[in-house]
């Protein structure tokens, strides 16, 4: 019986595992997602908010988000399944506030800046980006036919 269970238990987790690959298997930024972070970094250095520090949990729930809406062919704060940004986030990082920023672009490749001159020129992003109460963020960036998609969680 108890052989059952443990067969039962391993199976189930290579199940779980192999389902959450896309979101699970990225914890790290790669060039152009640090190239975002540092220009948020020095959006907020020129405005007098300290830096923020990368997290590996908002990063995966980032690049869940940009792998999903890519996937999905939507663009929005909500889940595929409606719930709300925060509850998604949640399920990867522990965080008592939370905010997010959403980007489209044609590439990702050399636009770091133009997407965080976007956000600075939009009045509620540029909020989040510059909230001193956040202290960490995670940056998610995926390509596909949609063009490229960004997603930025912050936490703290």
């Amino acid at each position: 019986m108890r052989a059952v269970a443990s067969i039962t238990l391993v199976l189930t987790s290579l199940f779980a595992a192999a389902f959450a690959a896309p979101a699970s298997g990225k914890a790290r930024h790669d060039a152009t997602e640090r190239a975002i972070v540092a220009a948020v970094n020095d959006q907020r250095s020129a405005n007098g908010v300290a830096a923020l520090s990368r997290s590996k949990g908002l990063a995966r729930a980032a690049d869940y988000h940009s792998w999903e809406m890519l996937e999905a062919n939507y663009f929005s704060h909500a889940s595929r399944d409606g719930g709300g940004f925060d509850d998604r986030v949640r399920r990867f990082a522990d965080h008592r506030a939370l905010g997010e920023t959403l980007a489209r672009v044609g590439s990702c490749a050399g636009n770091a800046d133009a997407v965080v001159d976007m956000w600075m020129d939009s009045a509620p992003h540029r909020a989040i980006l510059l909230a001193s109460s956040f202290d960490h963020i995670g940056v998610g960036k995926r390509s596909g036919d949609g063009g490229c998609v960004v997603t930025a969680d912050f936490g703290s």
